[in-house]
């Protein structure tokens, strides 16, 4: 079991001082744009990688298609510099935190992991010592050691036990509810060890 803190519990937790630069959502649908968004607001150069190039091409008009996040919003964080939607995945090196927010449709009774399966392929290729890897995509436990480890531990030749860091953290999105959004919504974190834990506790703790 994954060690966890919730937003109560981080008192005490011993972190890193030097927050990462450069973070990549992988997905930029109801649940990682506006975590893209939070991000650039929080002072993060952001790359918003979405396989979809109608999507990215909407994006980078500043035309939002998510319910959440306005093209005002939106066009800020363009004229920002800091946020750049793309569907080429060679600017995703040297990333120092990515997130996976990616579907999982059912497939029967069983969520359908190809996408996670994809993005931690993508992700794998541009792993380098220190990052981080954090899966929001909504699944069933174990995914994250048992799936998108050791895709990233094959791709990269790293090791997550020495090397880098793995995380779960599941998205809060509610789509339309204006009430709780992603900045006052509660944030469960994990790691698969207790350093792992710190870095996405640190990194969660900078944006919401």
């Amino acid at each position: 079991v994954m060690p966890t803190l919730n937003s109560r519990e981080r008192q005490g937790t011993v972190l890193d001082a030097t927050p990462p630069k450069r973070v990549v959502v992988v997905g930029q649908g109801y649940v990682g744009l506006p975590l893209a968004m939070a991000a650039v607001d929080a002072g993060y150069v952001v790359i918003g990688y979405e396989i979809d190039e109608g999507r990215v091409e909407s994006l980078r008009t500043g035309e939002s298609y998510v319910e959440d996040i306005t093209s005002e919003l939106l066009r800020k964080c363009l004229d920002s510099g800091r946020y750049i939607p793309t569907a080429n995945s060679d600017l995703l090196i040297e990333f120092d935190v990515a997130t996976i927010t990616v579907p999982t449709p059912l497939n029967g009774r069983r969520p359908d992991l190809s996408f996670i399966q994809a993005a931690s392929k993508t992700l794998a290729t541009y792993l380098r010592p220190g990052a981080l890897v954090v899966l929001e995509s909504t699944t069933y436990p174990g995914t994250t050691e048992e799936v998108v480890r050791p895709i990233l531990e094959f791709g990269s030749g790293l090791s997550a036990d020495e090397d880098f860091f793995v995380g779960y953290s599941p998205e809060r999105i509610d789509p339309g509810n204006l009430t709780w959004n992603f900045s006052n919504t509660p944030k469960i974190v994990s790691g698969i060890n207790l350093e792992s834990l710190a870095k996405v506790d640190e990194f969660y703790s900078s944006i919401t």
